[in-house]
């Protein structure tokens, strides 16, 4: 099997179950290519279940080749982590947008907030749609579409990621479709009242997105998960013309065809979703194209690294998973076990013990960390015995939604990097590799 090595760059991202690093993968010939890699915390790492699902995302995500959706390269195992190597998105995600414009005090353009929720209806449109390598429909609902999960180019361009939630409806079972999943404040009423999920659930979510853009505020936020999850459950959307006086009525009608609590009322499908907003664009008379998207994101992304550039003051924990990552990204996904998956493809587990870059004290990374050992000290007299020290909304008549429109015609890696000089070992430290005084035995 071909070889293909991954060098780590920088920690961009981390959360409860995985943390992402922005990478590269290089080749023969100077080739080089930007990546991003999800990595599974090593806390779950031994969660099989979690892994199951993990490893399902990836090659879940393997069936999508879409615009919008971000692209999974490669999937891999090593030293009992598993990682998923995937498209790199230079830029920022929807929240970052939001927050920015908070933080500016601007709003966000009619059309702009439009054009954005169009595309992550093309996204959707196109994940629910998708087939497997036979043909067979997937059933694809991705269950978590938020302002994390939409993330925005410097080039203005909108790509879905993390389908971690998302499952092949036809691999569920019964009590699985009454599982609550994804973020309270972008949950469908439906899921709340365990009436299970399909494509309108996504289909809501995006219509929060697009409330949620225009409002310059959270749509369901409550004191408490509960409060925020009662809310979900009454749907009541205060009307977008009380809020703003330049939404007209085809806009209010997309959103509350959206945000329709029975879900029978709600649109059908993601594609009719954009086409009304299609719809709602050409009628603002209100020219917007990918270049009103990305000055947003390059404003956001220009905010955040002005915040960031201060030397580089990095814990511990965080250097040595670098490190491991360096050692790790030299892998080829040979090698290892098969594990059950709900979709019924192959999957990838932890190896065993004898497996390659299973012992870390193999990976020749003591040396880096072991403390020098501290010179002889010249002979001196005794001292004299001292003390010891102390130690220190509301609803209103319904819009009328937007009439037909005749259609428009025609680095360097991580091992690389200065390390901080090794302080000298305290009294009675623990000897071994590197490893185990760190994580543990």
């Amino acid at each position: 099997m071909t070889e293909q090595r991954y060098q780590v760059v920088e920690r961009i991202a981390a959360g409860g179950m995985a943390e992402v690093y922005r990478g590269e993968s290089a080749g023969i010939e100077g080739f080089r290519k930007k990546v991003a890699i999800k990595r599974v915390l090593p806390k779950l790492s031994q969660n099989r279940e979690f892994i199951h699902m993990f490893l399902d995302e990836a090659r879940l995500c393997a069936y999508l080749s879409h615009s919008k959706c971000v692209q999974v390269f490669d999937i891999g195992q090593a030293a009992g982590a598993h990682f998923i190597v995937m498209e790199f998105v230079d830029g920022a995600d929807l929240q970052g947008v939001l927050e920015h414009l908070q933080r500016t005090k601007q709003q966000m353009p009619v059309e702009v907030a439009c054009l954005i929720a169009m595309q992550v209806c093309e996204g959707l449109a196109y994940a629910h749609d998708a087939h497997d390598h036979n043909g067979e429909p997937l059933g694809i609902v991705h269950r978590d579409i938020s302002p994390h999960n939409v993330l925005m180019t410097r080039f203005g361009e909108v790509k879905l990621v993390d389908f971690g939630l998302a499952k092949a409806s036809s691999h569920l079972t019964a009590d699985e479709e009454d599982i609550v999943k994804g973020k309270f404040g972008y949950l469908a009423p439906e899921v709340t009242l365990g009436l299970g999920a399909d494509r309108r659930v996504d289909i809501f979510a995006a219509g929060i997105l697009l409330w949620e853009m225009l409002a310059g505020r959270r749509l369901f936020k409550g004191d408490t998960d509960l409060e925020t999850f009662k809310q979900v459950q009454a749907a009541l959307i205060p009307d977008m013309r009380q809020i703003r006086s330049d939404v007209g009525e085809e806009v209010a009608y997309v959103l509350a065809k959206s945000l329709a609590r029975d879900r029978d009322q709600r649109y059908g499908q993601a594609g009719d979703f954009a086409k009304d907003l299609s719809i709602v664009l050409d009628r603002l008379r209100k020219p917007v194209t990918y270049q009103d998207l990305a000055k947003l994101v390059i404003a956001t992304a220009g905010e955040r690294s002005k915040k960031t550039k201060k030397p580089e003051q990095r814990d511990q924990a965080g250097m040595v998973g670098d490190l491991i990552l360096d050692a790790l990204h030299d892998f080829s996904g040979g090698g290892v076990e098969a594990a059950p998956t709900s979709l019924g493809t192959r999957g990838i587990a932890a190896g065993a013990l004898g497996a390659d870059f299973i012992n870390p004290s193999e990976w020749g990374l003591d040396a880096l960390f072991d403390e020098a050992p501290a010179p002889p000290a010249p002979p001196a007299p005794a001292p004299k015995p001292t003390a010891a020290p102390v130690p220190p909304g509301s609803q209103s008549a319904a819009p009328k939604p937007p009439a037909p429109i005749a259609a428009a015609g025609p680095p360097v890696p991580a091992a690389q990097r200065a390390r901080p000089a090794a302080a000298p070992a305290a009294p009675g430290a623990e000897g071994g590799p590197f490893w185990r005084r760190w994580f543990g035995s």
